[in-house]
């Protein structure tokens, strides 16, 4: 075969068609027009669409072809022109669709709409690649209006037993739905996603051991040399809390005194509070590291994307097992919270949003708990005392006091 070549994709096997021996192969389909089979030397194989954005021709990765069947590509591919991407003079109020519309006629319009400034571009690509391989591969040709919350219950279990991504695409497919009220083609307030869990509430990290850490400390110490972006960055989201990416697209006009003032992060702007450690690992790094960012990536100009294999010689060396690097993060917001620290203060130091998601991080001990508690029984006491002078009344006070600081510090030990 040529290098690209036009013919019907249904002719042939896309799973069994030879890998180049080096860069990629395209094979052009002569059904739909735009689609194509891209067939790269890695072994990846993946359907691919043309596409006009802002009179520019682009090409965009549609998914896998192990996961997006031929006739859901087309599909696909043929629902692009209804609205093209950024276009903002379509009229929503139009009728799009018609009463049967299927979910892969609906999906492009959904996630069109969010690219117009809606989302964030990391929350388009992740919602866009949520539903190219979860979503239409499996729910695609379903009919919109025909989706019961059972099947949906179904789907999100096969999803989880095969991805970490189930709560993106759960959050995708509901507010697909939500999307689809809003066009008539569900009845309002009947989103079959309602009720079923986009977050788990579950205990979500942990405290680490001192000698855990002085392990990670001192491994750090001993890579610095050879790999002193990756130790500084993971010094950094040791001593800050912050997210991974957070720390390794930092730039220097951002670093206002102790603290940087993030224009855009996962939650919004947001500042990150630096203790001394930290601001005396970025003064070393000023007087070394010039152009924008704290950590430049090698071989390009932006910052540094990834740690994983850096972390994994870190992981190493410390002896840490499968700790990961967002432990790291967890653990921070766990020795606040333990050492007496407002949820609502680590929620601000974390940059959350909520109470709720720095609920997930907070593992109080035990004997945190208790010591709570007895301070609280006292408080108790100490009022009540002052309002009755009966010793009767005291010792029931004392009483009741007593088996609130017993019951708080059983529920503790209990969960």
């Amino acid at each position: 075969m040529r290098r690209a070549e036009t013919i019907d994709l249904n002719t042939i096997n896309p799973a069994s068609v030879a890998l180049p021996p080096q860069g990629e192969r395209m094979i052009h389909d002569s059904e739909a027009k735009g689609l194509s089979l891209r067939l790269r030397a890695t072994g990846a194989r993946t359907w691919v669409v043309k596409e006009k954005v802002g009179g520019k021709t682009t090409s965009r990765t549609l998914g896998l072809v192990a996961l997006i069947p031929l006739a859901t590509a087309r599909h696909m591919v043929a629902a692009q022109p209804l609205l093209p991407h950024n276009d903002t003079n379509v009229p929503t109020s139009a009728p799009l669709f018609s009463p049967d519309a299927r979910i892969w006629e609906v999906m492009p319009h959904f996630l069109a709409m969010g690219e117009t400034g809606r989302w964030k571009p990391s929350t388009v690509r992740k919602m866009r690649a949520a539903a190219h391989t979860h979503i239409l591969p499996l729910l695609g040709l379903r009919k919109v209006r025909d989706l019961e919350p059972e099947e949906v219950a179904r789907w999100q279990m096969d999803v989880a037993a095969k991805s970490t991504a189930v709560r993106m695409a759960l959050s995708t497919l509901s507010g697909l739905m939500l999307y689809a009220e809003d066009h008539g083609l569900r009845d309002p307030g009947c989103n079959p996603c309602r009720g079923l869990r986009k977050k788990q509430r579950s205990k979500r990290g942990q405290l680490l051991p001192t000698a855990t850490v002085r392990r990670l400390w001192t491994a750090l110490d001993r890579l610095h040399d050879a790999m002193p972006n990756a130790c500084d960055a993971v010094r950094l989201l040791l001593l800050t809390g912050a997210r991974r990416s957070e720390i390794l697209s930092l730039e220097w006009d951002r670093i206002i005194g102790p603290r940087a003032v993030l224009q855009d992060s996962k939650t919004g702007p947001r500042t990150i509070w630096l203790n001394a450690p930290a601001r005396m690992i970025l003064d070393t790094r000023r007087e070394m590291i010039t152009g924008r960012y704290v950590f430049p990536a090698a071989r390009m100009d932006g910052p540094m994307r990834v740690l994983d294999h850096a972390w994994s010689m870190i992981r190493k060396k410390a002896q840490l097992g499968t700790l990961r690097v967002h432990d790291l993060r967890h653990h921070f917001a766990s020795v606040g919270v333990s050492n007496g620290i407002d949820l609502r203060l680590v929620g601000q130091l974390l940059g959350h949003q909520d109470i709720d998601s720095t609920l997930g991080y907070a593992h109080l001990p035990t004997a945190a708990l208790t010591k709570s508690a007895t301070r609280i029984s006292g408080r108790l006491d100490r009022s009540l005392r002052g309002q009755h002078s009966d010793t009767t009344t005291r010792r029931r006070t004392l009483r009741t006091a007593a088996v609130v600081s017993s019951n708080v510090a059983m529920e503790a030990a209990h969960g």
